[in-house]
């Protein structure tokens, strides 16, 4: 016998009002990145094929498409990242350095 608490909770969260919106939205978040993936591996698919020519055939990369696509997308993602670890520390350094001229300036002025 399943105590009540443990049976509601596998049943799943009660569907709420506006949660089909967020499913919504999360399902169009979805497939525009599978989609741009997708756009991303046909690229670098074309890319390959078009510096190596006819000795490639076409079937060879058909399953490549989207992890090639996929990788992309991480790899963006990554360098933004890393973009913004280096701003943000830019942006501690020049905090710290207004801190301590206005200390100077309340020692000093």
């Amino acid at each position: 016998m399943v105590p009540l608490g443990i049976s509601a909770a596998l049943q799943g969260p009660e569907p709420v009002e506006g949660g089909s919106r967020l499913q919504e939205v999360f399902d169009q978040l979805l497939t525009f990145l599978y989609a741009a993936a997708h756009w991303f591996g046909q690229l670098v698919v074309g890319l390959i094929q078009l510096i190596l020519g006819e000795t490639i055939p076409e079937s060879t990369f058909d399953g490549l498409v989207d992890p090639i696509g996929f990788l992309i997308l991480l790899t963006i993602f990554l360098a933004l990242a890393e973009v913004a670890k280096k701003i943000a520390w830019l942006v501690v350094i020049v905090g710290w350095a207004l801190i301590l001229v206005r200390v100077l300036v309340e020692i000093f002025g």
